[in-house]
């Protein structure tokens, strides 16, 4: 059985069309020809058939076109682990003991007021403005200065749970002896919420691992351990970050609001899982959230519809996501690139920052690193 490689073009719907036609008319032409008296047809028989032939052979030209094209542009895809997609690349992924980060809750404490001895309950519920709510995660009782601080988890999963320090909760239902506002603990609120893992972060996470072999503790298994935690999308592992026996490893989590800084409780986990003593060996840690340089882009695209603004907005996220590294440059005609690439787009001016032909967006350090900042259109 011979092999089409992968590339070849398949045939055009007017050549499976002629095919087909050719193969009916065939057909016809020995069924005419037959002496069985069963078989024989009539001309009648046989101008009909020949008038529906043109219509039949474009269904079935059209019928083989699209399935030579989800043989090649679909099936072949999920043969190359980064090219996969659905539950393909969850097989990928398992295969390299991997799998699909699921969404992770928020959690951290929050502050209050009420008379001393007074016990707030597990499961007790308070609630933002907007309706996000959170739960008591175990019994506590207001101390003799009146103030009472409980840890909370959020109700639903996802980096919509994270709330800054100082933000306001209340209680959903009354508590005799605890006054109804809460405060998000100072100074890092509620943290760790996370969304689930998007294919292309989990591309992300399988292509380092394909590209980087289990050491036992490089630079590439801190990262890759850090890709772990919920919530990290990015990670580089740093070499003797402080002296000949630390270790480093810088981490990102674009899906925290921009520019996708981790938080100082994500930083936080990260240090706690790298250190289990299954995985890294006893380095003295230093697990660094990235200095951004931030590149706020101003253009003016044509035409100028909301589709194409947020098509837009998604090429350059992409461009930093796939391209921005601690310590490194972008191009800066990759920007015009992916804008450019995007569909619908026909014409665009940058605007801010200033580009130059041949111009790189550069950083000064080894844990500075280039981030996107806001996207205006003029």
């Amino acid at each position: 059985m011979s092999t089409t490689p992968l590339g070849t073009p398949i045939p055009s719907i007017d050549e499976l069309r002629a095919n087909s036609e050719r193969l009916i008319q065939q057909s016809l032409a020995q069924a005419q020809q037959t002496g069985a008296p069963k078989n024989d047809m009539s001309p009648a028989d046989l101008d009909l058939a020949r008038s529906n032939s043109k219509a039949l052979s474009v269904v079935l030209g059209m019928a083989l076109h699209a399935a030579y094209r989800y043989l090649r542009d679909f099936i072949a895809r999920q043969a190359i682990p980064i090219k996969s997609t659905g539950e393909f690349l969850a097989g990928w992924l398992a295969t390299y003991g991997m799998a699909f980060k699921p969404a992770a809750a928020a959690s951290g404490n929050v502050t209050g007021t009420g008379v001393a001895a007074t016990l707030l309950q597990a499961g007790t519920l308070l609630q933002t403005t907007d309706g996000r709510q959170y739960s008591v995660a175990a019994d506590v009782a207001v101390g003799a200065g009146g103030t009472v601080t409980a840890t909370v988890t959020a109700l639903v999963a996802g980096a919509a749970g994270n709330l800054s320090g100082g933000s306001a909760l209340t209680l959903v239902s009354t508590v005799v002896g605890i006054d109804a506002g809460f405060t998000a603990a100072m100074p890092n609120g509620i943290t760790g919420g996370a969304d689930e893992e998007t294919e292309a972060q989990a591309i992300y996470r399988l292509q380092q691992r394909l590209s980087n072999e289990p050491m036992g503790g490089s630079p590439a298994d801190y990262a890759r351990w850090a890709m772990q935690v919920a919530g990290i999308t990015r990670a580089w592992g740093v070499r003797n970050p402080s002296g000949a026996t630390t270790a480093g490893v810088i981490i990102m989590a674009d899906g925290n609001i921009s520019p996708g800084l981790p938080t100082v409780g994500q930083q936080q986990l990260v240090s706690d899982y790298i250190r289990d003593p299954k995985r890294g060996p006893p380095d003295e840690l230093f697990v660094i959230i990235p200095t951004p340089v931030t590149i706020n882009v101003t253009v003016n695209v044509s035409p100028d519809t909301a589709a194409i603004r947020a098509a837009v907005v998604l090429a350059l996220k992409d461009l930093f996501f796939r391209e921005a590294v601690p310590g490194g440059s972008i191009p800066h005609s990759h920007l015009k690139e992916v804008i450019s690439g995007v569909t619908g787009e026909y014409n665009h001016t940058i605007s801010a920052p200033a580009l130059t032909e041949g111009g790189v967006f550069t950083v000064g350090t080894y844990n500075s690193l280039l981030v996107l900042g806001t996207v205006t259109f003029v």
